[in-house]
């Protein structure tokens, strides 16, 4: 039988976009790891913050997901300076 060797998941694989949010998101929080004991907390929420904001985009909205996701490799490129301790919201 061809169909032998087809395994069945339960859950649906994700897309490429998906994939890239979500390496952005472990990748971001690793480099959160590598701050100050202090800087942690902070850091992480906003990281959390700026996700959930846009969780619940419409998955056929490629640009906007595309233009997040290179906007936030640039922000985890300034979060990964060394003189960075914490990020100001404006709030």
């Amino acid at each position: 039988n061809p169909f032998d060797c087809v395994v069945m998941s339960s859950s649906p694989s994700l897309s490429g976009l998906q994939k890239q949010v979500l390496a952005l998101y472990r990748t971001t929080l690793r480099a959160i790891r590598g701050k100050s004991e202090e800087s942690r907390p902070g850091l992480k929420a906003f990281a959390r913050d700026e996700f959930e904001k846009y969780r619940n985009v419409s998955a056929r909205n490629f640009q906007l997901i595309e233009h997040l996701i290179r906007k936030g490799h640039k922000q985890l490129n300034l979060m990964k300076d060394s003189s960075v301790t914490g990020v100001y919201t404006g709030g």
